[in-house]
This record gives structure tokens, sequence and C-alpha cells, in this order.
């Protein structure tokens, strides 16, 4: 037979283990939740900004064509 405080060690760990598993489970099954990335007044041209899209034909993230900081 186990010690007193060896079972009780392992009764304490199995309880911490399974302590908020249900919200675990019920977080990692939502997902990540909708924020912007981007918001307002972000600058376009920061390092992390997003590319251009394919259908901008060529303009800068800003919306002119010569892509200059005025």
């Amino acid at each position: 037979m186990v010690s007193s405080s060896q079972q009780f060690e392992r009764i304490r760990k199995r309880k911490a283990t399974k302590n908020g598993k249900w919200n675990k489970r019920a977080r990692r099954a939502t997902g990540t939740p909708a924020f912007p990335v981007h918001p307002q007044g972000y600058d376009a041209r920061a390092a992390d900004a997003r590319p251009a899209k394919a259908d901008d034909h060529g303009k800068s993230p800003t919306g002119d064509a010569s892509g200059s900081k005025t």
C-alpha cells in the first residue's frame, strides 16, 4: 500500500489536470476570435502591413499611383 502523502499527491495532480478541461476544450474548438488586424488609421506602409491586392493594378497601398509620401 502506498503512503498517504503519495496518494494525495497523485490525487492533487489528477484534480489539477482535470480542472478547467471543459473550458480549455471549448476555447480550442471556437478558434481565434474575430478582431481587426489592421484598425482604421493603420499605416499601410508599415513593415507588417498586408501586401497590396493583385487587382490594384500597380497602385501603392495608399491608393496613389506614385507611391510617394506627401
